[in-house]
């Protein structure tokens, strides 16, 4: 698979400077499903979140980019360094797997009718 940096374009870096290789490492499948990603650093640690672009009508409105400044002031530390990455390719996901034991379950059988009652002759 080709580096998932790659599918990104950096719109903003604060007192940092994007990093590829630590940012392929660090990214889960989860979030590449998200139009932004925020990478902020703790204690030396890497954290990333995601974000929908705003005509997005079927998430959450925490989680569009109009409220990416909001989340950088408030979750993460005072001055911490950060970046922000717009995705500009869109990844190929992996199919979503029901479990090996998705086909295997055992279904509740149906109750039969005595044959009796299902073959009643009509009576004249």
């Amino acid at each position: 698979m080709a580096a998932l940096s790659e599918n990104y374009t950096v719109l903003k870096e604060f007192r940092t400077e994007f990093n590829p290789e630590q940012f392929n490492e660090k990214i889960a499948q989860v979030l590449l499903k998200y139009d932004f990603i925020v990478g902020d650093f703790a204690d030396n640690h890497l954290r990333l979140k995601g974000f929908y672009h705003d005509n997005r009508r079927d998430v959450e409105k925490s989680k569009k980019a109009s409220k990416i400044e909001k989340y950088i002031r408030e979750s993460c530390n005072y001055m911490c360094p950060h970046y922000v990455l717009e995705k500009t390719q869109e990844i190929p996901q992996r199919k979503k797997s029901r479990g090996k034991y998705y086909n295997n379950r055992k279904r509740p059988k149906k109750p039969q009718q005595p044959q009796s009652q299902a073959k009643a002759a009509p009576s004249s």
